[in-house]
């Protein structure tokens, strides 16, 4: 029997604990791709145009060798150059490198530059943040991440059907299964549209790449970001407006988005690209589910209790007393 999988999060800290019904892992998002995967052959719909049909999943929390050795827990050991074997799980950490082995640099996300009422809004939100955690963020009451936070890389794990007139965008746990449709046969956007948490996406082809025009995003979302906060505490108004761009070179897919809010922000954002790759033969996407816990049981930051990583330390015993770094 397949080992559930232990989906991968970056808004992860201890709090998070008992929240989700998964183990959350904190990893760069943009990602290099693998010169294996983009030196494969794009394969191609019926209709010429990449097909972009695959189980997505770059990484798994737990397995750090996902896509490089067996699935299940075997995926967790790993034995280092003195021949012991390390089970290798760094809490939301789960990227550590082996000891001695560097781990690379993440790339420096990109910042949506807000007008100063908004920018005055998002450091509120900061100051509420502790580790990586805070009771504000939508994600808590197990909303959408929406557009464009659901995105891809080794924090999502993504099913795409492709068809000639929809591409149909499955996440498995976002938080919580979350699709979005994709419409490619000609239609414009409703002229009368509610919002939504994933909005109404219509796309078309340039080249290689799906071009997706998304409008109808509510403000119940958070779009994501760099450093500012919980996986970019960086709010956004109901006047949002995203373009994206998929493409898929060999086994190796791209995910850009350019991000406009009239309202909120004073220059269109251009995210870091983010990629991912397709999953390890034999996965599939699974169901997991939400759970939203009492909220008040997450730690707020003061001046007595600052938050501290416990899985990161460099000198266990000092931090924990002597003898910490044996257990």
């Amino acid at each position: 029997m397949k080992t559930p999988r232990l989906i991968s999060y970056s808004v992860v800290a201890a709090a998070w604990l008992g929240l989700f019904s998964f183990i959350s892992v904190s990893a760069a998002q943009n990602t290099t791709p693998d010169a294996n995967t983009s030196a494969k052959q794009t394969p191609r719909a019926l209709d010429g145009h990449p097909d972009l049909t695959g189980f997505w999943a770059q990484a798994v929390a737990g397995i750090p060798g996902y896509g490089k050795d067996p699935l299940g827990e075997a995926g967790n050991l790993t034995r280092t150059a003195d021949g012991s074997v390390l089970f290798l799980y760094g809490g939301a950490e789960a990227q550590n490198p082996i000891p001695g082995v560097a781990r690379p640099a993440a790339p420096v996300r990109s910042e949506p530059s807000y007008k100063p009422e908004y920018a005055a809004k998002v450091k509120e939100i900061l100051a509420t943040v502790y580790g990586s955690s805070t009771a504000l963020d939508p994600i808590m009451d197990c909303k959408p991440l929406g557009v464009p936070r659901t995105g891809v890389g080794v924090e999502e794990h993504l099913q795409i059907v492709q068809h000639p007139n929809i591409v149909a965008l499955l996440w498995e746990n976002d938080p919580g299964p979350v699709y979005r449709v994709v419409y490619t046969d000609g239609r414009p956007h409703p002229k009368d549209l509610d919002t939504s948490y994933m909005g109404h996406s219509i796309g078309h082809w340039e080249g290689e790449t799906l071009v997706v025009d998304v409008v109808g995003l509510n403000d119940e979302t958070w779009i994501g970001g760099g450093t500012q906060g919980p996986k970019g505490a960086n709010i956004h108004s109901d006047k949002e407006h995203v373009m994206e761009r998929w493409t898929r070179n060999g086994d190796d897919l791209t995910y850009e988005a350019t991000v406009e809010d009239p309202v909120m922000f004073t220059k269109p954002w251009v995210i870091t690209p983010q990629h991912t790759h397709l999953a390890v033969e034999g996965d599939y996407i699974q169901p997991e589910m939400c759970v939203a816990n009492d909220k008040k049981h997450l730690i707020q930051p003061s001046e007595s209790d600052q938050f501290l990583c416990t899985f990161c330390q460099k000198d266990p015993d000092a931090v924990y007393g002597k003898g910490a770094s044996k257990n």
